[in-house]
């Protein structure tokens, strides 16, 4: 169990944390929220030992495994992506020789002695940490999650350096996978991965046997993995058993009645102090004034809680109408070097249209959108502006387009038609830039809070063509809930970068799917999609099937073979009883020792050192019969 011990947090007289005291039990699923600033992210932070809390403590197990993936990438030593993920095991080889260091130390400790139970527990705690990472499975469970987080079997033996920043973070977070710590730690895992690896995530997780934290502006994902809500509001929490859907309507409830007790309670307090104010200078009644005074003073005032801003409606700003043809993209080849990232591709967008790309990283969604805005050139082929199209865009990456020196508020401010100029301030505080925020330069704001800026820039322009990649990476629910209701009601046509699933669901008319440098069209949003791509995953599984079928039918393979004979059946039988006798045999002779090491002159005498040394053999034998048998298994159910 994790425990929060009285954990406060301040800055200056500010409690960003205030007295938490929380309990998280082995192998749960929890979700930190709260909105942008509210100090989820700081509790994240001291959680994984990045920060330490001005007053309390963070206690947890003894042995306990922490795992964080971690924002920034480690230096590239050259190796390929199958050899670092390896590598990352370092655990392991500590461990092995851990355990060889704590047989060496039973010869110098008095058996008795409380030392020496503590390295029997060790032993004991090594022996069941290295069966538990499947030290014998390593290679195949390194290319299963690396096949699940998108890497195809071509790219296992490529040097990391080849990748891009985002598919570098993937194979940081499969060594993080790949070490099974007693708890995972992520701070937006689903930012450098498509739809896809997000689903296998999911799953994963789900499945996993340790403790799982997570911060996620992925509804979807949260949803599917989070059976616990912690909000962090006003310094303190709000803990929820449930998902995050059923926790908001909890929360709703809890705000709607919070807000009736502090109105209720303003009431009371302002018909006090009109009595107070009416009766000080009455000598008759100044007792009965001092004493509601004194009631006031003993008062635990209420606050207010957080206003929902996902109430403040965003609103894009519609130019003048384009022509029916936005735009028209013409046997469009595009690459980098030797790279083809799109093959003569061929597509057409309407006026009103809401269009989402989605595909695996690296497939050209990006590209594509960079094309269209014409940030860079085609190798071959065209793309057709319709008449009076004018384009806002919204980049992954903002340092051109903003100027450091400059404040949030002028920035906005300076970029917003002369009708919308009233507006910059409402509009900020709906992505949650508010108060000292607005004042602050742009070039000490976080990667996030430019975002917000840069989107709050397009809230206030004209356009007739909305081009976001990804603008969803940086807000909160309540953020996102005001943008997407934004989207829905803007009149021009839209175009999105996005691989979050909630935010697209009933957005997007159409989906353009980026795969195998083509695009294909999928005439509904991100559910028809993903049921069609369902759809022909089956049939695809069909069909190899009935290839298959028929090739057994030309030509016996050994399944064939073996499903035709009974005796190899019997064979496979006779072989897995007998290791099963086999593992009883070891098993007897690992208690036999087992039971020698308590006698304290075992480890001082020469037998007791030979037997040691069969120990381990015997254990390691038993590790290979063990994976004997399951083979021996695994074949018997094939037949």
């Amino acid at each position: 169990m994790i425990r929060v011990v009285d954990l406060s947090l301040y800055f200056g007289d500010r409690a960003l944390l205030d007295s938490l005291n929380i309990s998280i039990n082995h192998g749960e699923k929890v979700a930190l929220t709260g909105r942008n600033g509210s100090g989820k992210s700081t509790l994240f932070k001291i959680l994984t030992r990045q920060l330490s809390p001005t007053k309390g403590q963070i206690e947890y197990p003894k042995n306990y495994t922490l795992g964080l993936l971690k924002q920034e990438l480690p230096e590239d030593k050259g190796y390929t992506v199958r050899e670092d993920v390896k590598l990352s095991l370092e655990e392991i080889a500590e461990l092995q020789n851990e355990e060889e260091s704590i047989i060496q130390k039973f010869n110098e400790v008095h058996h008795e002695s409380s030392e020496f139970m503590d390295l029997l527990e060790r032993q004991s705690y090594i022996h069941d940490r290295l069966v538990y990472l499947q030290i014998d499975k390593v290679d195949g469970e390194i290319e299963r999650i690396l096949s699940g987080l998108g890497f195809k079997s071509t790219d296992f033996d490529r040097k990391c350096s080849e990748f891009s920043g985002g598919w570098r973070m993937r194979i940081e977070l499969a060594k993080l996978l790949l070490s099974k710590p007693d708890v995972i730690m992520l701070d937006e895992p689903n930012n450098h991965l498509d739809i896809v690896s997000i689903q296998w995530l999911e799953k994963y997780l789900k499945n996993y046997e340790g403790t799982v934290i997570l911060i996620t502006h992925d509804l979807q994902f949260m949803d599917a993995i989070a059976k616990r809500i912690i909000e962090i509001d006003r310094g303190r929490v709000m803990d929820y058993v449930g998902n995050y859907s059923a926790f908001k309507a909890y929360r709703a409830e809890r705000v709607e009645i919070e807000t009736n007790e502090f109105k209720s309670q303003q009431k009371m307090i302002q018909h006090k102090e009109m009595l107070i104010d009416k009766f000080r200078a009455k000598a008759s009644k100044a007792s009965f004034s001092k004493s509601l005074q004194k009631e006031l003073d003993r008062l635990d005032v209420k606050e207010l809680p957080d206003v929902d801003t996902s109430s403040i409606r965003l609103r894009f700003q519609p130019s003048r109408q384009s022509g029916r043809k936005v735009l028209e993209v013409k046997d469009l080849v595009k690459q980098y070097g030797e790279l083809l990232v799109l093959d003569h591709v061929d597509a057409y967008v309407e006026r009103g249209m809401k269009i989402s790309f989605v595909g695996a990283n690296g497939n050209g969604k990006s590209t594509m959108v960079k094309l269209i805005c014409n940030e860079i050139k085609p190798e071959h082929g065209l793309i057709e502006l319709g008449h009076e199209v004018k384009i806002a865009y919204f980049a992954q990456e903002h340092q051109n387009i903003l100027n450091m020196q400059k404040t949030v508020f002028e920035t906005v401010e300076d970029a917003a038609l002369p009708e919308m100029r009233t507006n910059v301030r409402r509009i900020l505080g709906g992505l949650g830039l508010q108060g000292d925020d607005i004042d602050k330069r742009i070039g000490v704001l976080s990667g996030g809070e430019k975002s917000r800026v840069r989107l709050a820039m397009l809230l206030v322009q004209d356009h007739n063509l909305l081009i976001l990649d990804e603008p969803t990476h940086h807000l909160d629910m309540m953020s996102k809930d005001s943008l997407k209701e934004a989207i829905k009601n803007y009149t021009g046509t839209v175009i999105i970068v996005s691989h979050d699933r909630e935010f697209l669901r009933d957005l997007a008319e159409k989906t353009y799917s980026f795969e195998s440098k083509k695009i294909k069209v999928y005439e509904g949003d991100i559910d028809y999609f993903l049921s069609k791509k369902s759809e022909e995953e089956s049939a695809n599984i069909d069909l190899l099937k009935q290839e298959k079928s028929k090739s057994i039918q030309i030509q016996p393979t050994v399944s064939t073979i073996k499903n035709s004979n009974p005796e190899l059946k019997k064979k496979l039988q006779r072989n897995l009883q007998n290791v099963e006798k086999e593992i009883s045999k070891l098993d007897e002779k690992i208690k036999e020792i087992e039971a020698l090491m308590i006698d304290p002159q075992f480890f001082n005498s020469n037998e007791g050192k030979t037997k040691l040394k069969d120990y381990e053999q015997i254990k390691s034998n038993h590790a290979l019969k063990s994976n004997e048998w399951e083979n021996l298994f695994l074949q018997l159910e094939e037949l």
